[in-house]
């Protein structure tokens, strides 16, 4: 009894020893898997918050062109009030007109904000195939402002209906915020003429009055 007393007692240490190590072991390894748990979680919220990218439709607006007599004209101009007007009354036929109807197109971006609004006026026939090459221009000139197709009854002439002077193009003119006209540029005499340069003079200086 002793002697087996003796042998526990001198094992006990050693038994002692091997549970604290397996203990301690056991304590590693649970600190290092944890991290590694905690990071996966973390990642798995990450892709989960990650906010999907959403590709947006790029902002156009159509170009729309109506037919119009002198009546329906005047119309447009009455809700054109408070802003000042240029009127571009232009043709497919008319080289000039066509030529320099990017003018039109940029002084409509360029004083907009100063109370500007454009109408261009065409002076085509009105069948359907006219109409579709009219319209085909229009969009390639990015006209986004109103624009009309000249119209007339009874087999009127729309360029007598709508005032062309000498029946001539490219004419322009210019209504002032009171809805007054108070400049048209146009082709008085075959040795007369204007440039783009002074429709842009008047512009200005019509923005620059104040109604009364």
């Amino acid at each position: 009894m002793i002697a087996t007393h003796s042998t526990c007692r001198n094992q006990f240490p050693i038994i002692l020893a091997l549970t604290l190590l397996l203990f301690s072991i056991g304590c590693t390894a649970q600190k290092e898997s944890k991290p590694e748990s905690t990071k996966t979680e973390a990642s798995s919220q990450t892709e989960v918050e990650a906010p999907a990218e959403i590709s947006k439709p790029e902002k156009t607006i159509e170009i729309t062109l109506t037919l119009s007599d002198d009546k329906g004209f005047q119309e447009i101009l009455e809700q054109q009030k408070g802003k000042v007007v240029l009127v571009d009354f232009w043709a497919l036929w008319c080289v000039p007109c066509r030529k320099n109807f990017h003018h039109t197109v940029e002084w409509k971006t360029k004083f907009a904000e100063q109370g500007l609004t454009v109408i261009s006026v065409s002076m085509d026939e009105s069948d359907e195939d006219t109409q579709k090459e009219v319209l085909e221009f229009l969009e390639e000139q990015d006209a986004q402002f109103t624009n009309i197709l000249a119209t007339a009854s009874d087999d009127q002439d729309p360029m007598k209906t709508f005032g062309i002077d000498n029946d001539t193009l490219p004419h322009y003119r210019i209504y002032d915020r009171t809805g007054s006209l108070v400049k048209k540029f146009y082709f008085k005499e075959p040795d007369q003429s204007f440039t783009q340069a002074d429709i842009e003079t008047a512009l200005e200086t019509t923005l620059k009055q104040k109604p009364e």
